[in-house]
């Protein structure tokens, strides 16, 4: 599209030095200025990007525009420079240039003072953005402290339930227990004449079974040591416990022993070290067979105490009388020593000597011996009391064939009285 035609020549002059050329430059002078203003105040190249900024240099750049289009077209018409007005004297120009660089000095005054603005408003807008911020994080917090507030009474409300609630508990319980109690007073009550007509009938028998058939209490610590060790909650703790402490002591007194013979440090070293192992495997093997046999003299000892058997007392003398003879560990032979009957077979008294040897065979000579004494009392027509115990005469140092005889007699005596008739 064709520029419009200027009416006269101080236009175009006009049009130059708004390309910032001198009236009469050349088409290559033209193009040349345009495209460096147009580096400046195009629209995409304008470094200012505020709207009143932004509006100014779209002006500038439709004037220059303008100029460069008209200017061009006429030289495209013409192939010469327009016509300028009477040049000026030196004076005038030297004015002009001077009006221009107040002019550049104005404009670099004004784009300082556009930049100063501009930095300005952007400390105004981080100025703004974190005062935003910082409300947000207010009301943030004003949030979480309602939350907890909120939170702390219904904590409150659900406390004062739970109280009222274990008051009611609590009140319900001791109405209950006073209840109870109350029942258990009148059920002692109703008792009471029972228990004193059963304790007549009891007080011979009771007595007659108080005097056990051995000593009571001969083996305190066994017994306490053993009772620990049957409890399944932590018998296995104080098992392992007791062989690691066993193991420990066995280490230092053969060490001690070894050692205070042979060099810990000499060329003797690999003897002693072998000594130490023959007297620890030595100990192992004592110790072991030690605490097996006092164990099942333990459970022996627990089985042989007081307790009732549903058999009358003809019956449960012959059970115990079979079991005793059916023990043949060992070259093991039984001699009754006595045998008391109550009067109508309502009970006996047994004594039985077991003479045994340490090696089985018959032709070992048998050195060691075990008592056994039982002692039965019928209570009714299908029960009986009974109680049995026994005594060991063998050498401390090795009882497990002694206690190999008392598992076996134990056994064989509970499965002849728990057998059907």
């Amino acid at each position: 599209m064709p520029a419009p035609h200027p009416r006269t020549r101080e236009d175009y002059d006009r049009l130059y030095y708004r390309l910032e050329l001198e009236p009469g430059a050349s088409a290559a002078d033209i193009k040349h200025n345009y495209r460096q203003l147009a580096q400046i105040f195009h629209p995409d190249k304008w470094r200012h990007p505020t709207a009143a900024s932004l509006h100014w240099a779209d002006e500038q750049f439709k004037k220059i525009k303008e100029a460069r289009e008209v200017l061009e077209g006429y030289w495209l018409a013409h192939h010469e420079a327009p016509a300028s007005r009477t040049a000026l004297g030196e004076s005038q120009l030297a004015e002009a240039r001077g009006q221009m660089r107040d002019l550049q000095l104005r404009r670099e005054r004004l784009r300082g003072e556009i930049d100063a603005m501009q930095s300005e408003q952007a400390r105004g807008v981080a100025e703004l953005t974190r005062m935003q911020a910082e409300r947000e994080r207010l009301a943030s917090e004003l949030l979480q402290l309602r939350d907890e507030v909120a939170r702390a009474r219904m904590r409150e409300a659900a406390r004062r339930d739970m109280e009222r609630m274990q008051e009611r508990t609590q009140q319900r319980t001791r109405e209950q227990a006073a209840e109870a109690q109350a029942q258990r007073e009148r059920d002692e009550a109703a008792s009471a004449a029972q228990a004193a007509s059963e304790a007549a009938s009891h007080a011979t028998r009771d007595a007659a079974m108080a005097a056990g058939p051995w000593p009571p209490a001969k083996h305190a610590v066994r017994d306490a040591c053993f009772g620990r060790l049957d409890d399944p909650s932590r018998g296995w703790l104080i098992t392992l416990s007791g062989i690691v402490v066993a193991m420990i002591v066995l280490f230092v007194v053969a060490h001690r022993i070894v050692f205070s013979v042979f060099d810990a440090t000499g060329g003797w070293r690999w003897l002693g070290d072998t000594l130490q192992a023959v007297l620890i495997a030595a100990g192992v093997v004592f110790a072991g067979g030690f605490a097996w046999a006092q164990r099942h003299f333990y459970r022996a000892d627990r089985a042989g105490r007081a307790h009732a058997v549903a058999l009358p007392a003809p019956e449960t003398w012959r059970r115990v009388n079979a079991a005793l003879r059916g023990t043949g560990r060992y070259g093991a032979t039984w001699q009754i020593e006595s045998c008391t009957l109550s009067p109508g077979d309502s009970g006996f008294d047994l004594r039985a000597v077991l003479t045994y040897s340490t090696k089985a065979g018959a032709d070992s000579q048998a050195h060691q011996t075990l008592r056994v004494h039982c002692r039965a009392q019928q209570t009714d027509a299908q029960e009986t009391r009974l109680a049995w115990g026994f005594t060991v005469e063998a050498p401390t140092w090795w009882l497990v064939p002694a206690a190999k005889i008392v598992r076996d007699l134990r056994r064989r005596v509970e499965a002849e009285l728990a057998a059907r008739v």
